[in-house]
């Protein structure tokens, strides 16, 4: 295989490796930040609830385990809703996670084996 080829299947890996965290960097400067509080409810579900800046009240309902994992603690949560349509999207903003560091070493990599 030769460099170019290397280069690119590296920085393919690597954007696939970055791919959640670049899409919650996205997130953190399109859309909204909202205080919120999270309860569990039977099923099993969580209901998250939070006011608009205007004043609505809007009520979410989740099943999804990855989300709420990345909460910090207890009583209210940062979340981030897309203003186009808060109650269907909202994320939890968390941290880069590893994905992103190895992802971002494997374009560095890819990069300069494409470049060489």
């Amino acid at each position: 295989m030769d460099g170019a080829a290397a280069g690119l299947i590296l920085c393919l890996l690597g954007a696939l490796l970055m791919r959640r965290d670049a899409r919650a960097l996205v997130r953190r400067f399109a859309w909204h930040r909202a205080a919120a509080t999270i309860r569990f409810e039977p099923g099993p579900s969580w209901r998250i609830d939070f006011a608009l800046p205007d004043g609505r009240a809007v009520s979410f309902v989740t099943r999804d385990l990855r989300l709420l994992a990345r909460r910090e603690g207890d009583g209210p949560v940062t979340i981030l809703y897309d203003p186009r349509a808060p109650d269907r999207a909202i994320d939890l903003p968390g941290r880069l996670g590893l994905g992103f560091i190895c992802g971002m070493g494997l374009v560095g990599l890819g990069l300069a084996a494409l470049l060489r």
